[in-house]
Parts: C-alpha cells; sequence; structure tokens
C-alpha cells in the first residue's frame, strides 16, 4: 500500500540527447559571435565614411568618372535612343 502515493522515477536522459543539446548550443553561441562580428563591422564602415572606403584612390564622391570622350572629341551618349515600344 506504500507505493500508493510514490511517484515513479523519471528514467535518466539518453547521453545522446545530451550530447546534441551541447552541440546546438554551441553552434547557436558561435552564430551569436558572428552576428555580432558582423553588425559591429557594419557600424564601424557607417562612422569611418561607409562607401568612401569602396572607392579607388584618388575618386571623390563628386567626380563623375573617367573621361573617355575627350579623345574623340565628343560625349558619351547619355541616352540609348527612341524606345520602339513606347510608341
Amino acid at each position: 500500500m506504500g507505493g500508493l502515493f510514490k511517484k515513479p522515477k523519471a528514467p535518466p536522459p539518453d547521453p545522446k540527447i545530451e550530447e546534441n543539446l551541447r552541440e546546438q548550443e554551441l553552434a547557436a553561441e558561435q552564430e551569436r559571435i558572428v552576428t555580432g562580428k558582423k553588425l559591429a563591422a557594419q557600424a564601424k564602415s557607417r562612422v569611418r565614411g561607409g562607401r568612401r572606403g569602396l572607392m579607388a584612390e584618388g575618386v571623390t564622391a563628386g567626380t563623375l568618372g573617367r573621361d573617355t570622350g575627350s579623345a574623340t572629341g565628343t560625349p558619351l551618349q547619355t541616352t540609348l535612343g527612341r524606345n520602339p515600344r513606347s510608341g
């Protein structure tokens, strides 16, 4: 009669489950670290000038690029011409 009021003991957890859980926690921690580094790099690039670092040396944001029309005397074409589908 004493067994009527006792709770049965739970079986011990499977070691494979514990190992999988440990691996998932390590992977999540590594992902958190990588994401933090990416966000920090983006913030740093914004503070330090953003796209200015992506341009070639000697190029400023106001320049139009290389002067390709000066050798022939004609400027570059800015449009592609008439659109045959526009009517």
